[in-house]
Order: structure tokens, then sequence, then C-alpha cells
């Protein structure tokens, strides 16, 4: 914490979003076959509910990896 400000959520862009929101994070975040993955998983009936849950570990998950990466360029 330099400066006094509180350091940057790196997850902050996956906090309260919809399953589209998550849907066009992952996107983003090349992700689109993963996109892909979650839209038949919706459309073979698997509970949206259960979904939303997978897709915010996953967009996390590359939020993470994704700051990682520019942490180590600094």
């Amino acid at each position: 914490m330099e400066s006094g400000k509180p350091a940057e959520d790196p997850l902050a862009p996956a906090r309260g979003q919809s399953l589209d929101g998550l849907l066009a994070l992952l996107e983003q975040l090349e992700g689109e076959e993963e996109a892909e993955v979650v839209r038949s998983a919706l459309a073979a009936g698997v509970p949206p509910a259960m979904v939303l849950d997978e897709l915010q570990r996953e967009v996390e998950r590359r939020l993470m990896r994704t700051q990682q990466f520019y942490d180590g360029w600094t």
C-alpha cells in the first residue's frame, strides 16, 4: 500500500456480475472456448446457479493469472 491508497482488487471486475456479464468477461480473458462450454451446459439443462458458481471461479482464476503476469513486469 503505497501513498495510503488501498491496493486495487484484481477480482473486482468479476464481483456482482450476472451470468451474461461473466461470460463476456471470460471471453475478454481469452476464454472463448470455455464460454461456449458454459453456453452448451446451460442449453443441456445444467442449473444456472451451478454454472454461475463455476463460471465465477474460472473468471477469478483468469483475473488472478492476468494480475500476476502484470505484476511480474513491474
